[in-house]
């Protein structure tokens, strides 16, 4: 494992999950633990304790799920006023939250069911190989770019008054990004749509569930 730098998690869990019928994706259960659960087990796993989750749409809800999390899992929250549809605002908002550029940041999103510690650590130690001149890395499965995305602290002091977000800035400054080809899928997957979440359930066996009071979509799953 690979945390002696400073390294600080921003997890990125504003959005309003519309194509899941206004769900807030990072509360869907896996096997009876939340998505957000899993990935800030596997942050203190890795012994990353400076972990920042940037709340939006669905904030109370998820405030009030972290508050009922064992202390090693629990997180500084910040909370976007005006999250939008995109990232970008939510990523510059908690980079804006940082006093000091840490060593090693990682951008992570909530909604990515099969990413865990070895894949975590995986970036990171990718990011630490990476050539000289580059100040972030970006996991890719078959040219899709994916998550965790692993930055330095020039990446990150650009980044937080850069309104394009990590997009932008990714084709605007090509040469300072590092392609991390990687074949794992873990990095790609995400829930956005109640196919994804069949397809989960599908390729884990695991039971998949719905947070409580939520409608349910046109698939197969249930609430919990």
């Amino acid at each position: 494992m690979t945390p002696a730098l400073h390294t600080v998690a921003l997890v990125l869990v504003a959005g309003a999950g519309r194509r899941l019928g206004h769900v807030p994706k990072c509360l869907i259960r896996l096997s009876g633990q939340t998505l957000l659960q899993r990935l800030l087990d596997a942050l203190a796993t890795l012994g990353i304790r400076d972990v920042r989750l940037v709340l939006g749409h669905h904030a109370d809800a998820v405030a009030a799920h972290v508050s009922t999390l064992p202390a090693g899992q629990r997180a500084l929250l910040l909370r976007n006023p005006a999250p939008g549809d995109e990232p970008a605002d939510s990523l510059q908002w908690g980079l804006r939250s940082l006093t000091s550029m840490p060593e090693r940041l990682l951008v992570l999103l909530g909604d990515q069911p099969l990413l865990g510690a070895p894949q975590i650590d995986a970036a990171l130690r990718a990011f630490e190989q990476r050539e000289r001149g580059r100040h972030a890395l970006v996991p890719q499965v078959d040219g899709r770019p994916g998550h965790p995305a692993v930055l330095d602290g020039l990446a990150c002091a650009q980044l937080r008054n850069h309104a394009g977000g990590l997009r932008a800035w990714r084709r605007e400054r090509p040469e300072a990004v590092a392609l991390w080809n990687t074949p794992d899928p873990a990095h790609t997957f995400d829930l956005d749509t109640p196919l994804d979440l069949d397809r989960l359930a599908q390729t884990t066996g695991l039971a998949v569930a719905l947070p409580p009071n939520t409608p349910t979509p046109q698939c197969g799953m249930r609430n919990g």
